[in-house]
């Protein structure tokens, strides 16, 4: 084998050098190149990430102030409500104190019909009363 070895040994290293040099060839001609893409397609995807990144912190941003905004629209609305819904309590409480003078004026008006008709009827008594008197206290023919 070491005779083997040492008669072949020149084709060896020219079989080895062949090889190194499409080692080589393909390293810088091909590998290196595809690399080289590869590495600017990421870059260009991290500048992709990084505009994303950006557009999503920005529509954040206005989501946020968006929100805000908002909020104070409706806490505004909330206070104009509260100041009806105040309105119309005192409207109601107001409502509700006419209802009882009402109610108060309606048993007034039935107490003074009752006393009215008992006037009437004490009217008529002292009429007949007065017509006895006078029945009385006139001579007899």
């Amino acid at each position: 084998m070491w005779n083997w070895t040492k008669e072949n040994a020149g084709a060896a290293a020219a079989l080895a050098t062949i090889f190194l040099g499409l080692a080589a060839i393909i390293q810088f001609g091909v590998l290196n190149p595809i690399h080289q893409r590869f590495d600017a397609i990421n870059q260009r995807f991290d500048v992709q990430d990084k505009r994303i990144d950006d557009l999503k912190a920005e529509i954040n941003q206005r989501f946020d102030a968006q929100d805000k905004y908002m909020n104070q629209r409706f806490n505004a609305v909330d206070q104009r409500f509260n100041a009806v819904d105040q309105r119309f309590n005192a409207v109601d409480q107001r409502f509700d104190i006419q209802d009882r003078r009402i109610e108060d004026l309606a048993k007034d008006i039935s107490e003074l019909r009752k006393l009215s008709e008992r006037v009437s009827r004490n009217e008529g008594q002292i009429d007949v009363i007065r017509q006895q008197i006078q029945a009385a206290d006139a001579p007899s023919p």
